[in-house]
């Protein structure tokens, strides 16, 4: 039995047995992947390599706060950094909005925000060694939202089948880490496996 791996990256195909690089047409970004098998299940691992941005992510505190109502669990602070220098900020169960613009070059890692209800403009610094965000005296962790990822099997190189995941894609993953998905596939034949990545 021989397992390969293809990782499709736009219009770019490569192929290297159990561990690929690809690299998407007009980006500097390689995504990683790597395949292993445990108990009869085929695990793709995929690491999008996504360049760090403001616009789009989605940041969420370390640290968990108690909720004013009864009954409700902990929950972190959240801030949400969207397209048109918009943000939300939301504090157990207060949600604020506001401005941000980053500071310096536009993949600079601070930016000013202003938000509504504050006298003053805060601050936010986030740190490439640690991948927190310092905001209002917090740490936060950074997610972006999962592209659209198809993965597809073949005998043949030639003909594909799409392939039914054992679970759900996530809607969004932690930044750096990559995403973990499992195939319940029959292990009885050479395969080859592809990922297509869209980002659009």
């Amino acid at each position: 039995m021989r397992i390969n791996l293809l990782l499709v990256g736009f219009a770019l195909f490569t192929q290297v047995p159990t561990n690929l690089l690809g690299q998407i047409v007009g980006s500097d970004v390689s995504p990683e992947i790597s395949i292993s098998l445990d108990e009869g299940k085929v695990n793709i691992s995929i690491n999008l390599n996504e360049p760090f941005r403001w616009e789009g992510a989605r940041f969420e505190s370390i640290e968990k706060f108690p909720q004013p109502w009864i009954g409700l669990s902990d929950l972190p602070h959240e801030i949400w950094f969207e397209n048109g220098d918009v943000m939300t900020w939301r504090q157990t169960d207060m949600m604020f909005i506001g401005n941000y613009k980053i500071l310096g070059d536009p993949s600079d890692h601070e930016i000013e925000t202003s938000v509504l209800g504050y006298l003053v403009e805060l601050i936010g610094v986030f740190n490439s060694e640690t991948n927190l965000l310092k905001f209002d005296s917090l740490d936060y962790a950074l997610f972006y939202k999962t592209p659209k990822l198809i993965i597809e099997q073949s005998s043949d190189m030639v003909n594909w089948t799409k392939l039914k995941l054992s679970d759900p894609l996530p809607n969004e993953y932690k930044w750096p880490l990559g995403l973990s998905v499992n195939l319940n596939v029959q292990l009885d034949m050479d395969s080859f496996y592809r990922v297509k990545v869209n980002r659009n």
